[in-house]
């Protein structure tokens, strides 16, 4: 009888279990380096596709005699640039605080060129007239950006009516290839001091005109566009007398309103528009940490 045989049948079964487990080690650690790879090699598929900034009410507090871009505001423009995507500034309404001095308007038409090359502007009560128009051309207008459509308004006596309201006719029923539609303009066309918004307070109340065509005539075509329409007003946040912000969410219309000028609640928006053409807009604080606030529809009227 072979003696060794029983160290040579231990041997044998020791190597073939020895085999099973790195053979079995090898299949785990491959499985665990393929989900390792997926988490951090993967690229998340919700990518931003495009931003920009949205500001109201730019030239600041009323009580002051700055002249440019209100200058918390303007010391943010180093951060802000660093947004990813970063395309467009839109300012809806008041970058000057007198609309015929143009030496006024040299100087904040510089700040704007040394922030986002490509900006827009809504123009408010504090901009209106010819110097405006000598040097922008018109009051309404819209351009692409992607699928994504932006159009400028100047809701002058709070009403869109006549050629605008025709311009806004004409572009609105041309949408198939639209996947959101931003509007801007400066007054807050939605708001009346005996609705819901009440206890919204615009920077200037004598200003508001008794009546605008918002919900009778405006609204029903931004509705009909079965398009996710933002509309962007900016004139609050001026005095301890008004607002600094607000937001409403009704049909497919989404209302936001935000301005500067009262320190501690100065603010600014920046939207991010996604791949899957979803959108976010970030309320920012002038002062302190920027993030503060957080999304706007954290202040969604009830």
């Amino acid at each position: 009888m072979d003696k060794d045989w029983y160290k040579r049948e231990i041997l044998s079964i020791n190597t073939i279990h020895i085999a099973k487990i790195i053979l079995v080690s090898i299949v785990i650690l491959l499985a665990f380096s393929s989900c390792v790879k997926d988490k951090v090699l993967t690229p998340p598929t919700n990518k931003i596709k495009h931003s920009f900034v949205v500001a109201g009410h730019v030239y600041g507090s009323p009580i002051e005699n700055t002249i440019g871009i209100y200058p918390p505001f303007k010391e943010k423009f180093p951060s802000i640039l660093e947004t990813p995507n970063l395309y467009h500034a839109i300012y809806t309404g008041d970058v000057v605080r007198h609309p015929y001095d143009e030496n006024e308007w040299d100087i904040v038409i510089e700040d704007m060129d040394s922030f986002v090359d490509d900006y827009h502007i809504a123009a408010g009560n504090h901009d209106r007239g010819d110097v405006f128009l000598d040097r922008f051309g018109s009051y309404y207008y819209s351009f692409k950006e992607g699928s994504d459509l932006f159009i400028i308004l100047n809701t002058n006596h709070w009403n869109i009516v006549g050629e605008q309201k025709e311009f806004l006719e004409n572009t609105l029923a041309d949408i198939e290839n639209t996947s959101n539609i931003f509007v801007f303009c400066h007054e807050l066309i939605w708001w009346s001091p005996d609705s819901i918004f009440q206890n919204i307070g615009i920077n200037f109340l004598p200003h508001y005109p008794g009546s605008s065509n918002y919900w009778s005539e405006i609204s029903p075509l931004l509705e009909g566009c079965n398009k996710a329409v933002y509309l962007f007003s900016g004139d609050l946040g001026a005095t301890t007398s008004s607002s600094p912000y607000a937001y409403y969410n009704y049909a497919n219309i989404h209302l936001v309103a935000s301005g500067m000028g009262r320190a501690n609640t100065s603010n600014y928006l920046i939207v991010n528009v996604f791949e899957d053409h979803s959108v976010k807009i970030n309320l920012k604080a002038i002062e302190g940490d920027p993030d503060k606030f957080g999304d706007i529809t954290l202040y969604e009227l009830p």
